[in-house]
């Protein structure tokens, strides 16, 4: 994951932020004996320090993430006076969270229909439940996810989403499609774009040519309309990859030029337009884009989703202009 973050910026790699310890706090102690003595008697009776031996540790004080110990001093070392950590303060009701964060969508993420082990050409992937088995539960969850991003999202001409993962083998491109498809039953005109031109995947699941497409739209050797091809329901279409270059630089920098311009053009013809942004930090140009969708929405396993490098994608989507609307956790 590491290596994601470190594409992700162009920088040296970013380490996850930890809180800083927090540090002792000393009591003022009275320099009586007597006050000295009946301390030590307390701190020795309280089960929170262990007995001064040349083989205990012994409990400076509690931290953020639990006690913490201090090496074992031998019995030729004096042993220091515990510092007293203050008894922490009835924790404050949480505060609820911004209007603008990001919600925690899940779905689940498993073939329904028995894959078989050569798929015909033109046949849709099994795993495309919302296609092959729309009364199913799991299609019911798809159904449930586009609920809930119509509800995000106020009503328009038309509306861009990006998808993207912080890690591959996500589910991402299966999610994406399966909310087209759910998408285009309701009568919606919907268009899949995959921009993942390092891995793509989509014209794949759905049985479709890989190329011409995107690759060749922005190098302008194919129209954008004739890279276009129906999908298996009506009111769908899909926009593949295409064919990257050996030299990926020049297209690397026309997704970066170029892409939020086919994305206007795209706006004109379609209701929704569902964009494959494959993982994030693997292509940087391809992630600046990115305010050019109406919302970014990250793919994740369900036990990836509290990973602590999923806490800054946030703000790094938010540093480029980009709005993250929520996370959506598939599951095996």
């Amino acid at each position: 994951m590491s290596r994601v973050f470190s594409a992700m910026t162009g920088t040296a790699t970013p380490r996850p932020s930890t809180p800083a310890p927090l540090a002792p706090v000393a009591v003022p102690v009275e320099s009586d004996a007597d006050t000295d003595l009946e301390l030590e008697e307390a701190l020795a009776a309280d089960a929170r320090f262990v007995a001064a031996d040349a083989g205990a540790p012994f409990v400076e004080i509690g931290g953020p993430g639990g006690a913490v110990f201090s090496p074992a001093k031998p019995k030729s070392e004096p042993r220091p006076f515990p510092r007293i950590a203050p008894q922490p303060a009835a924790p404050a009701a949480p505060a609820p969270p911004p209007a603008d964060a990001p919600a925690f969508l899940s779905v689940k993420f498993h073939d329904v229909l028995p894959r078989a082990p050569h798929r015909a050409p033109g046949a849709p992937d099994a795993g495309l439940v919302a296609l092959h088995l729309p009364e199913h539960p799991v299609a019911g969850e798809y159904r449930a996810l586009r609920d809930e991003i119509a509800r995000q999202l106020p009503d328009g001409t038309s509306r861009v989403l990006a998808f993207t993962a912080a890690a591959p083998e996500a589910g991402l491109s299966t999610v994406l499609l399966n909310l087209g498809v759910t998408l285009a039953r309701d009568g919606q005109k919907v268009l899949v774009l995959d921009a993942n031109v390092t891995r793509p995947a989509l014209a794949h699941k759905l049985g479709l040519r890989g190329a011409p497409g995107l690759a060749e739209a922005l190098g302008g050797s194919v129209p954008l309309a004739w890279a276009l091809q129906p999908g298996p329901v009506p009111g769908l279409q899909a926009l593949a990859a295409g064919t990257a270059p050996d030299d990926f630089a020049p297209l690397a920098a026309a997704l970066g030029r170029d892409l939020p311009k086919l994305l206007a053009q795209l706006r004109q013809w379609f209701d929704w337009v569902l964009v494959d942004a494959g993982v994030w930090g693997v292509v940087p140009e391809r992630d600046s884009t990115c305010p050019a969708a109406d919302a970014v929405y990250l793919v994740t396993r369900d036990a990836d989703a509290e990973r602590p490098e999923f806490a800054g994608l946030r703000g790094w989507v938010k540093q480029l202009g980009g709005q993250l609307r929520g996370y959506v956790a598939t599951r095996v």
